[in-house]
């Protein structure tokens, strides 16, 4: 039981929080192939991703239709920040050798987040 809602919990971020939610326009990206292919029948689909995809799919006569297909447009609200916090560097020759210096990243302490200050509950402030 735990599993399966360990499945749904996983399902639902990758849904919410990803771009994985364009796999579900799959459906339309076949049917739009369909109906190139029925204007063209020597239309590959290779011919038809790139022409979406990768050449010039100037505003044409079913460009409503094209930005329907999945990773056609980009969703600002899924995109994703990673804080990396600034860190100086430190040399340290090591005792077996003089030769080879290594350099170890020492992160600065005043610009890593207070756990205090980014929690939900926090006491009130004066």
């Amino acid at each position: 039981m735990k599993r399966i809602i360990a499945y749904i919990l996983l399902s639902i971020f990758l849904l919410h929080n990803t771009t994985v939610d364009q796999l579900l326009k799959l459906p339309t990206l076949v049917i739009h192939y369909q109906e190139h292919h029925q204007l063209n029948q020597n239309l590959t689909v290779t011919d038809f991703l790139c022409m979406h995809y990768i050449g010039d799919d100037d505003k044409d006569d079913d460009y409503d239709r094209d930005m329907q297909l999945p990773y056609k447009s980009v969703n600002v609200q899924v995109l994703q920040h990673a804080y990396v916090p600034l860190a100086r560097v430190i040399a340290e020759r090591p005792q077996f050798s003089s030769t080879i210096d290594i350099n170890y990243p020492v992160l600065k302490q005043f610009h890593l987040p207070e756990p205090a200050l980014s929690s939900l509950f926090r006491p009130p402030q004066v």
